[in-house]
């Protein structure tokens, strides 16, 4: 793949997004939908840096900077807080999306679009179907079930799974070949097939402790 994802699986997902970006055919908006914990929100800011970066996405000039701290003007990172998505929430969103534009596109990012009201849904929609000059959405779903049939109609779904045990095992070991085996069998297993936990727990490792906690009590 050209760019660099820093992301476990997903091979096929991921230079079905680079084909779009090389030959010109980028939908208006993404739907990355599958499992939590998958790495589907990585993916969708990754791609806004790739859309965003003047230099290839070169993870260090001040737009890929910003997108990763989630402050770049352009690019709306509207951030799972647990609450609903109400229609005013929505109105807010149209209104940032209509300023002048100052880098190559205007994109929103929305984590689990599920959580938008039916009112929201529907003022939504009309943004879908007639979004500001180059505007790109990408969003992201647990249940892809929980969106309306009209949105999905809408949106290039691109489907995220979770991966093997043996799979996920063999590219921690690759991607940490530092770490303790027995941690990576444990976090394999413990992750249950999902990238995004997985490079979670090994990332942290009061979180893992706390898994193993609550496994050894149970």
């Amino acid at each position: 793949m050209k760019y660099n994802w820093s992301i476990i699986g997903h091979e096929k997902q991921l230079q079905q997004i680079e084909k779009d970006i090389a030959s010109g055919n980028l939908a208006h908006a993404y739907l990355l939908s599958g499992p939590n914990s998958v790495g589907k929100n990585t993916v969708a800011k990754k791609m806004a840096g790739i859309l965003q970066c003047e230099n290839d996405f070169c993870h260090s000039c001040n737009t890929c900077l910003q997108i990763g701290k989630g402050c770049h003007v352009d690019t709306v990172n509207f951030e799972d807080d647990g609450e609903s998505i109400k229609i005013e929430e929505v109105r807010r969103i149209v209104e940032r999306l209509n300023m002048t534009r100052q880098a190559k596109y205007k994109i929103l990012l929305i984590q689990s679009l599920e959580r938008m009201t039916t009112e929201a849904s529907n003022s939504f929609l009309k943004m879908l179907e007639e979004p500001p000059e180059r505007t790109i959405f990408i969003m992201t779903t647990d249940n892809v079930r929980l969106i309306l049939p009209t949105i999905l109609s809408r949106v290039r779904v691109v489907k995220f799974n979770s991966v093997s045990v043996a799979y996920l095992r063999e590219k921690l070991l690759e991607l940490y070949p530092d770490r303790d085996r027995e941690a990576i069998e444990t976090v394999s297993l413990l992750s249950m097939g999902k990238t995004g936990k997985a490079v979670h727990l090994m990332e942290h490792p009061d979180s893992l402790a706390n898994y193993l906690k609550i496994y050894h009590d149970i």
